[in-house]
């Protein structure tokens, strides 16, 4: 029987992020890096994860990337 967590797997965001939909467009052999990194495995270490935690996925700075150590 199929693990039933497989699906619930990487970020919530994944698909609607917009510093991926928008900044990171233009490169995506690099965006694609960040996203393993960040979105697939290690996603509570994204720093655009954690602000759309405490303030809501509307207001997360466009230009905040997901390495930022601070914010």
């Amino acid at each position: 029987m199929a693990n039933t967590h497989e699906k619930e797997a990487g970020c919530e965001f994944l698909t609607t992020c917009d510093f991926f939909v928008t900044i990171m467009a233009s490169v995506p052999q690099f965006a694609t890096k960040m996203q393993e990194k960040y979105c697939l495995v290690g996603f509570q270490a994204c720093a655009r994860h954690a602000y759309a935690e405490q303030h809501g996925t509307g207001s997360i700075p466009e230009d905040l990337f997901p390495n930022a150590s601070s914010f």
